[in-house]
């Protein structure tokens, strides 16, 4: 982990990375597929495109047609969501909060970049209690081009004033991965959503490096 000594800045995805949502998302869509088209769509579908942008992945589904009504997907999936988050289905991953904790307090800035729009991620911000521990948060109503594209990564390096060759990008997807690499930003994979390996099995784990790492260093 040679990376923390030389890093200024912590960039997070939010979901599937920092709160178990992956699966509140893909019932979300689920549901609100059927009500406004008409189809049901299989989780193993949607599982793979889970970190792009909204519109991407109704323009995957249903085509060009369903751009036509993502206004109507995106209200029903929300809505959702928000019945997950509140009955507690989308909880922080062990260890999400004592990380950034523990960034901050080391010095780090810290910031979020999520496909997720800004009214959503602002309440799911503040209704899991990470808000005091970020510097700035990047969504995807922010930028023109949505993930695997690197704006909202480079957007987000902006906000903290850091240079994405001094910052790590923490995901768990090549969505979060391939846009790091194109800024020059190391990038850590964590959590094994979807097909891809991850550097570490569990936040957990970053966590518990992280930790020693830090606490070597001081002594």
């Amino acid at each position: 982990m040679d990376f923390l000594f030389s890093a200024k800045a912590f960039i997070f995805d939010l979901d599937g990375t920092l709160i178990d949502s992956v699966e509140a998302h893909i019932r979300s869509w689920i549901n609100s597929f059927r009500l406004a088209a008409g189809v049901d769509i299989p989780s193993s579908m949607l599982e793979p495109l889970i970190g792009l942008s909204g519109e991407d992945i109704v323009r995957k589904i249903l085509g060009k047609q369903g751009v036509e009504i993502y206004g109507v997907i995106r209200r029903l999936k929300d809505r959702f969501f928000l019945k997950e988050l509140r009955e507690g289905r989308v909880p922080p991953f062990p260890s999400a909060h004592k990380l950034l904790k523990l960034l901050v307090k080391s010095g780090f800035k810290v910031g979020i970049a999520t496909s997720t729009p800004t009214y959503m991620a602002t309440h799911i911000l503040d209704f899991l209690g990470f808000l005091d521990y970020i510097d700035a948060y990047v969504c995807g109503d922010d930028v023109a081009r949505g993930k695997p594209n690197p704006d909202i990564f480079d957007e987000a390096f902006c906000r903290l004033r850091v240079s994405p060759q001094e910052g790590v990008v923490v995901g768990d997807t090549l969505y979060d991965v391939v846009p790091a690499h194109r800024l020059g930003a190391t990038a850590v994979l964590v959590n094994g959503h979807g097909p891809w390996r991850p550097r570490y099995s569990t936040l957990e784990d970053l966590t518990s490096e992280v930790v020693k790492v830090i606490s070597e260093g001081v002594a």
